[in-house]
C-alpha cells in the first residue's frame, strides 16, 4: 500500500484500521504517519478559493462529488438523493422511523480550507411551496480525526438552518461558535468546538423529522462582520406555515428522538426551530405575545443567557402559553429594537 492510497481512500483507511483487519503492520504504521503529517501540513493549499465581492469566501459551488449516507447503514429505510444542476445542489428525500431509523445525509469530497478569518456560514437556498418545515443540519468536518463507527474519521460538528415552504431565495446564518460535535458514536460532546482553520469538508443531514424534505442550495459561503442575520422568511411567510406551539413541539420531538440517554446528538436542530418560534412570537400581530417574547429576549440578554441553549429557549417559549398573564413591562417594541434583539437571537 502507498501513502496516497491510504490517505486518499477513506474506505481503505477504515478497513486497514479495523480490529479484524489482516492488513500488514507497514500499512497501519503508514496510515498513522500520514494522518499525523496531514494535521500539521498547510490547510487548503491546493483548494481553489473563490472570493465573493463582499469579501466572504465562497465554499460552494462548485459542489464537489456529494454522496448520500442514509440510515440504511444501521437497518433504517429513510431515503435521499442529491442532484447537481446549473451550479445548484438539490437534496431531497423522506425520513422514516421504521427499523429504528430516522436520518438521511449527504457529504462532499474533501476541500480543506482555513476559515479562521470568518465567523460563520451563510447558506443561500430555495425550496418549494409544498415543502414541509424542516431543520436541516449543516455539518462541517475537521481534519483532526476521531475514532467512531467505522474506525478513524474526521471530527464532525453541526448547526442547523430552518427551511420553510417558499419559492423565494432565502438565507440562513450559522455562527461557528454554535456548531456542536459528538464523541463519534451516540454521545453529544458539549465541550468541543469547531476549529475554522481546520475545515475539511461539508455535509447536510436531516435527522428525526418524519416525512419528506426538499431543499436546493444555491450557495454556501463563509462570512464575517454580518450585522443583520435574521432569516428573510421571518418577514415573509415563515411564521404562517406553523404556529409557535407547532414549531416548539417539532423542536422537542427532534431533541427527544435524537437522545440516546446522554442528551440530543444534534441539539442545534431543536435550537434552530425554537429560535425561529421565538422570532415568530416577536413578529406576531398579537401585541401581548410580541411584548412577552421581546421581554424574554431582553432579560436573557441582560443575564448573558445562552440563546443557543435548548433549556433557555424552551423556558422562554413556555412563558408564551395562552394562559400566561398579559405582559405589563414597558419595553421598546420599535422595529429597530426588534431587529437588534432578533439579530442576537440568531447569532450576530
Amino acid at each position: 500500500c502507498s501513502a496516497q492510497e491510504v490517505l486518499g481512500n477513506p474506505k481503505l483507511r477504515n478497513q486497514i484500521m479495523a480490529p479484524s483487519s489482516s492488513s500488514s503492520t507497514r500499512c497501519r504504521s503508514l496510515l498513522l504517519i500520514t494522518l499525523l503529517v496531514s494535521l500539521f501540513s498547510p490547510v487548503g493549499k491546493d483548494a481553489p478559493v473563490v472570493l465573493a465581492l463582499d469579501g466572504s469566501e465562497v465554499l460552494a459551488p462548485p459542489w464537489r462529488n456529494w454522496r448520500v449516507v442514509n440510515d440504511n447503514v444501521m437497518g433504517g429505510v429513510s431515503t435521499s438523493a442529491v442532484k447537481i444542476s446549473n451550479d445548484q445542489l438539490n437534496f431531497k428525500g423522506n425520513i422514516s422511523f421504521d427499523n429504528n431509523g430516522g436520518f438521511a445525509s449527504a457529504r462532499m469530497d474533501d476541500d480543506a480550507r482555513d476559515l479562521s478569518d470568518y465567523q460563520g456560514l451563510l447558506v443561500h437556498y430555495t425550496t418549494t411551496q409544498a415543502a414541509d418545515v424542516k431543520a436541516i443540519n449543516m455539518q462541517v468536518y475537521e481534519r483532526f480525526p476521531q475514532i467512531g463507527f467505522g474506525g478513524f474519521r474526521p471530527r464532525s460538528f453541526s448547526a442547523a438552518f430552518v427551511v420553510v415552504p417558499t419559492t423565494e431565495l432565502q438565507t440562513f446564518y450559522m455562527p461557528f461558535d454554535r456548531f456542536r460535535g459528538t464523541n463519534g458514536f451516540t454521545r453529544p460532546d458539549a465541550t468541543s468546538r469547531f476549529t475554522p482553520s481546520q475545515m475539511l469538508r461539508m455535509g447536510l443531514q436531516v435527522s428525526f423529522q418524519l416525512g419528506e424534505f426538499d431543499v436546493t442550495l444555491q450557495k454556501n459561503e463563509a462570512v464575517s462582520g454580518i450585522q443583520d442575520c435574521i432569516p428573510p422568511s421571518i418577514y415573509a411567510t415563515g411564521c404562517d406555515d406553523m404556529t409557535i406551539a407547532e414549531y416548539t413541539t417539532l423542536a422537542k420531538d427532534v431533541l427527544k428522538k435524537s437522545n440516546y440517554g446522554t442528551g440530543s446528538l444534534y441539539p442545534n436542530a431543536g435550537a434552530a426551530l425554537m429560535q425561529y418560534a421565538l422570532a415568530c412570537a416577536v413578529m406576531s400581530d398579537d401585541n401581548n405575545t410580541s411584548t412577552q417574547a421581546l421581554t424574554q429576549l431582553e432579560e436573557a440578554q441582560r443575564a448573558n443567557g445562552d440563546l443557543n441553549d435548548n433549556s433557555v429557549l424552551e423556558s422562554m417559549l413556555n412563558s408564551l402559553t395562552s394562559d400566561s398573564p398579559k405582559a405589563t413591562t414597558e419595553i421598546d417594541s420599535s422595529p429597530a429594537a426588534k431587529t437588534k434583539l432578533l439579530s442576537k437571537l440568531f447569532g450576530c
